[in-house]
């Protein structure tokens, strides 16, 4: 045999390792629950353009961290609530109501432990009841089922907070999803 045959039997060899690899990864991550937010999403029912479009989508939210809490207010030089997920939201195209109450009304409830990147997650406001009164992006599920949301904060504005912090954990009302491909409408 040449050496050109054995350089080609080499590459064939190769590529099938790296197949059989990336095949046992894949079943791997399917396997598993969660993972690291792309994993996440991969995982999920979501089309490519929607991983994307989270993606992008959470990165524009970051860009605002630290920016002040202003009641009544969707702009980079303070936002509330409601104000923060509308503003996020309408730089992709969607139409969110502004009230944190009526955004609610968005999308399509998800069970708890359905939740991926890109869900909003809506809490009950400062008196514990029935009404909504808060709500923030979901930026990533952990394995235990709890997650992370970056939202604005009366007290400390634009954070990353989790959903096992006291004041959140008691006040959780439930979430909707937005971005979807079965229902592929802009809201």
């Amino acid at each position: 045999m040449t050496s050109k045959h054995n350089i080609a039997r080499l590459v064939i060899m190769a590529i099938a390792v790296i197949f059989a690899v990336s095949v046992a990864s894949a079943q791997e991550l399917v396997s598993r629950k969660h993972g690291t937010v792309l994993e996440q999403m991969q995982q999920s029912q979501l089309c490519v353009d929607d991983y994307e479009q989270i993606s992008q989508l959470l990165d524009y939210a970051s860009q605002f961290k630290g920016t002040r809490y202003r009641s009544g207010s969707s702009s980079p030089k303070g936002f509330d609530c409601s104000g923060f997920t509308s503003f996020v939201f309408k730089k992709f195209g969607y139409d969110l109501n502004r009230s944190s109450s009526s955004q609610v009304n968005n999308g399509t409830p998800v069970a708890k432990n359905e939740l991926q990147p890109g869900d909003l997650v809506f809490f009950n406001g400062r008196a514990v009841g029935k009404r909504v009164g808060h709500v923030g992006i979901v930026t990533e599920v952990k394995d235990n089922g709890t997650f992370e949301f970056i939202h604005s904060s009366n007290s400390r504005g634009v954070v990353v907070s989790s959903s096992e912090e006291p004041y959140y954990k008691r006040r959780y009302v439930g979430a909707n999803r937005v971005i979807d491909s079965s229902t592929k409408e802009k809201k």
